[in-house]
């Protein structure tokens, strides 16, 4: 079960940085370049990066891996909020 948390965690934590990658992927197998919003694209390379920790964890928790990854994904605003600090929210122009 820990195993399936740390898993989400890191699926949560990278989904900023594999998003590029994603994008790419996806125009060099569609051929074109596909008209999708960021949070449409962020939500595609979350859910990829999950799959492949659900595949890797060898059907552990589900439970666990969703909780993972939402404290890999909010993560830096918990720390903060907990800290008494604010984050400046990414703008999406």
């Amino acid at each position: 079960m820990i195993f399936s948390f740390l898993l989400g965690v890191a699926a949560g934590a990278l989904t900023p940085f594999a998003e590029p990658f994603v994008r790419q992927a996806l125009e060099n197998v569609a051929l074109s370049k596909i008209p999708v919003a960021k949070t449409e694209m962020d939500l595609l390379t979350l859910v990829l990066l999950l799959l492949a920790a659900a595949i890797l964890s060898g059907g552990g928790s589900a439970f666990a891996l969703l909780i993972g990854a939402l404290a890999g994904i909010f993560g830096k605003r918990i720390l903060a909020a907990i800290q008494g600090r604010t984050i400046e929210k990414e703008d999406d122009a």
